[in-house]
């Protein structure tokens, strides 16, 4: 199981980097001007259109800068799967056939109508409700391989072959990330919002110092919010001690 870690700036992309993470998604949006400088400083580089994109520029993005990523989404539109399918169709008329289809909404139906290849890699996309995603999910067919997108939640999920979040930038973002326990994962606050929790946070800082060395950053960083530590600290707190445990760490850090 691959987990790609979103980057939308440079300062993410070398917080990752510094990190030792091998897997980065990049939105064509923030990514146009940066993916030459940093596809060699990763080992997969997986791009989407992003939000409020244009295909037009995507589509001319995906052709000029082929050699620096290995997966693409098709551009897609967020629940509409008609509109999703069109792109699709013209992707490949355009001769841009190495894209993976998003599907959108009903699962099951957009197969229906995308009729891929078996062994195709398939992006699961937007739906409405997690009890509908479960379902759909537990409806789809073993012959394809799938990417979760923004579907970490179902890390170990065996049904995926990857999938990715942004949910790592969020203590940066809102002073909340979420830390590892062994087994499950609980809800960290940082900052004035987390003063209550600085105890565990300690706490937990000293379980995993070794993956705070390997990133660069200590207790007293976090616990002070400086930003560089605070974009490491969900690396070094959540997802290394997360993907150790369900025995995914080598496929997404170097040693």
């Amino acid at each position: 199981m691959k987990l790609y870690f979103n980057a939308n700036n440079k300062a993410t992309l070398e917080a990752l980097e510094q990190c030792g993470v091998k897997n980065v998604m990049l939105s064509h949006r923030y990514s146009y001007a940066n993916i030459n400088k940093f596809h060699d400083r990763f080992e997969s580089i997986f791009v989407v259109a992003g939000t409020k994109g244009d295909p037009d520029k995507y589509h001319e993005f995906l052709k000029a800068k082929r050699e620096y990523y290995e997966y693409a989404t098709q551009f897609d539109v967020y629940y509409d799967m008609d509109a999703t399918l069109k792109y699709w169709k013209q992707e490949q008329d355009m001769g841009i056939t190495w894209t993976s289809p998003v599907l959108q909404g009903n699962y099951t139906h957009h197969l229906s109508q995308l009729r891929p290849e078996p062994n195709s890699l398939v992006c699961l996309g937007e739906i409405k409700g997690v009890a509908e995603l479960e379902d759909q999910m537990r409806k789809l067919p073993g012959n394809l391989r799938y990417h979760g997108l923004a579907k970490s939640k179902f890390i170990k999920n065996r049904i995926f072959e990857s999938v990715d979040t942004a949910a790592w930038i969020s203590v940066a973002l809102a002073k909340k990330s979420e830390i590892w326990t062994g087994s499950d994962s609980m809800s960290m606050f940082f900052g004035q919002k987390g003063r209550g929790m600085i105890p565990m946070l300690r706490h937990y800082c000293e379980r995993y110092k070794d993956n705070l060395e390997k990133v660069g950053i200590t207790a007293k960083q976090i616990i002070d919010c400086e930003y560089s530590a605070l974009l490491k600290a969900p690396i070094a707190l959540m997802f290394m001690p997360q993907l150790k445990t369900y025995g995914f760490y080598d496929e997404n850090f170097k040693q």
